[in-house]
């Protein structure tokens, strides 16, 4: 079996090894991670049974794939007393937000890398992760990686250039959905439905919407014109939004999240 190791055990990290564990993909004998925060320790050892310790000597030492799941500013400290024990026989994941495949690969001069963004439903087994390659990876790797990330849901292998959209799109997105529905949530409030049964509705409305586009590879527009008829109410309510800044407004959101994701990788 394969050896994973995370350095860095905050709550993607602990998504991906409860997937992994849970998925039987990793054995628990076949996990060790660790962090600097003492109640993180104390929890995943006791919530997953994960071998966790205080510094990443012992995880390098043991794993033969390495999680890098530190926040982005500290990848560099964190590393530093390690970094001549990462090896050519280590493959690196790195789910740290905005450091590129080049910046790693100096950092980390005999390691595979390999570049994942993924997202908070990740921790439902309901995210969607996108990776790209380093120069130095195999095939193989590329089949790892994808069998893991499988655990936490769909996986899609992208152009590392595409990546600060990824980033607005499905790393910012849940916040964009969720703000859309809490404004629904508020229209409903207002019109005279209490909020925590407006909630029920909205939350699996979204949730049968999206599970309708992928099921039935519907296109969203088909799905509008589906559920729109003739002077209904589908149709009066649209006839408020299309004519909105509503659009306007989403493309400029995305924008200014990927404008920051770029930011944060120079």
């Amino acid at each position: 079996m394969t050896k994973v190791g995370f350095i860095g055990a905050g709550k993607m990290a602990e998504a991906i090894m409860s997937a992994l564990l849970d998925s039987k993909t990793v054995a628990r004998e076949d996990l060790v991670a660790c962090d600097i925060a003492e109640e993180r320790r104390v929890l995943l050892q006791e919530s997953l049974g994960v071998t966790m310790h205080a510094e990443a000597a012992p995880v390098i030492d043991a794993a033969d794939v390495v999680f890098l799941a530190v926040k982005p500013q500290v990848i560099a400290e964190a590393l530093a007393p390690v970094v001549q024990r990462i090896a050519s026989r280590h493959l690196v994941i790195s789910i740290a937000a905005g450091k590129t495949i080049e910046f790693l690969e100096a950092l980390l001069p005999a390691a595979r890398v390999i570049r994942v963004m993924p997202n908070l439903p990740c921790v439902v087994n309901a995210g969607v992760s996108a990776f790209c390659l380093g120069e130095r990876t195999t095939s193989n790797d590329r089949l790892l990686v994808s069998r893991f990330l499988k655990c936490c849901g769909k996986v899609v292998e992208i152009p590392e250039s595409q990546f600060d959209i990824v980033t607005a799109l499905s790393g910012s997105g849940p916040a964009f959905f969720a703000y859309v529905v809490d404004c629904m949530v508020d229209a409903a409030d207002q019109l005279g439905m209490q909020r925590e049964a407006a909630l029920q509705f909205a939350e699996h409305t979204m949730f049968g919407t999206a599970k309708l586009l992928i099921e039935k590879s519907m296109d969203p527009k088909e799905l509008i014109a589906s559920v729109s008829s003739a002077k209904g109410t589908t149709v009066e309510g649209l006839n408020v939004l299309k004519p909105s800044d509503v659009h306007a407004v989403m493309v400029a959101t995305l924008g200014a999240a990927a404008r920051r994701s770029r930011e944060l990788s120079s």
